[in-house]
């Protein structure tokens, strides 16, 4: 039974008080959504990064670090596409060991390390309709040898595509679900929308980790019931935890941006924290938005990636810290 103790039990073990600032910022850049795991000795980041004046769109890129904190830049791993993802590839490194103070390990399927991304043909930030790639390769720091699936794995135009999602999709979590709790072995969670503007959070299941189908008839975190004044419900992130699965993930409402969590036994009915935000707007350099979460347990410090944005027209990953 998921109740307020467990709730504030929850939150006891993911909250990251102190805040140390930017860790990856860019004169020429707006650098957002992080992904951290664990590869061979090092710590990387799957970042997505887009140009200040907006005239291109979303690349994928990944920094490395031997402490979590201090940062360098590898290098852009996945650029714009050529066919419907031209103009966007917005990537996150997927199938990452999930469990809270687990290994972080970056996983693979059938012999390759996967990147989802969000794709399309329009440039700037975030131009409508977005569809889901993925691009499989065997060396993650080597653009050369990143591939492509040929088409989405999943897009609003798809005829099965349900309400709130018949827009745009956009950040997804992919994940190994060794209960099988939803009856296969890979799970998706991600956020999409549809003309409305407003952002749900939704489920995919997958049984080899790249072709998707649509889990349920609507989403798990709908935003249709929420208060009128709540517009984004997204950048769902799933940790196990105790055997319940924690999902991380921004709002976006009249107070701002701010990361939250939920907590399910099953996947599908999930009980939202009511109490006081993971991470919010404190502070001058991030005055405008703290959101978009990824969430790191090593050696039983919490790591808590996300993206600050402020008035002074910064946008960057910032990092906090238990």
């Amino acid at each position: 039974m998921i109740n307020k103790e467990v709730m504030q039990s929850v939150y006891d073990r993911i909250k990251t008080p102190h805040k140390l600032g930017a860790v990856i910022k860019s004169d020429e850049y707006f650098t957002d959504s992080p992904v951290v795991f664990r590869h061979g000795e090092r710590w990387y980041m799957s970042f997505v990064r887009i140009d200040k004046k907006l005239t291109g769109g979303y690349e994928t890129c990944l920094a490395v670090s031997d402490d979590l904190i201090g940062w360098t830049v590898i290098g852009c791993v996945l650029g714009h596409g050529n066919g419907w993802d031209s103009a966007q590839s917005g990537g996150y490194a997927q199938f990452i060991d999930n469990r809270f103070g687990g290994s972080n390990e970056i996983g693979t399927i059938g012999g390759k390390y996967a990147f989802a991304y969000i794709g399309g043909s329009k440039n700037g930030y975030e131009t409508d309709p977005l569809s889901m790639g993925m691009a499989l390769t065997g060396d993650i720091s080597d653009n050369s040898v990143y591939e492509r699936l040929s088409s989405p794995v999943l897009a609003p135009f798809d005829e099965d595509a349900r309400r709130g999602e018949t827009l745009t999709l956009y950040k997804p979590c992919m994940f190994e679900d060794s209960a099988h709790t939803l009856g296969h072995r890979y799970v998706c969670a991600y956020n999409a929308k549809d003309e409305t503007n407003r952002e749900s959070i939704f489920l995919a299941v997958s049984d080899d980790g790249t072709h998707w189908t649509r889990h349920g008839d609507s989403a798990i975190i709908p935003v249709w019931e929420c208060p009128d004044d709540v517009r984004i419900n997204g950048d769902p992130q799933i940790i196990m935890l105790d055997g319940l699965y924690v999902m991380v993930y921004f709002r976006y409402d009249d107070t701002g941006a701010y990361n939250t969590f939920a907590v399910s036994e099953n996947l599908t009915e999930w009980k939202k924290w009511d109490g006081e935000p993971l991470i919010k707007s404190e502070y001058e350099w991030e005055n405008v938005y703290a959101h978009k979460a990824w969430v790191v347990c090593h050696d039983g410090v919490v790591y808590h990636y996300y993206c600050a944005v402020n008035s002074q027209g910064e946008r960057y990953i910032a990092l906090a810290t238990s």
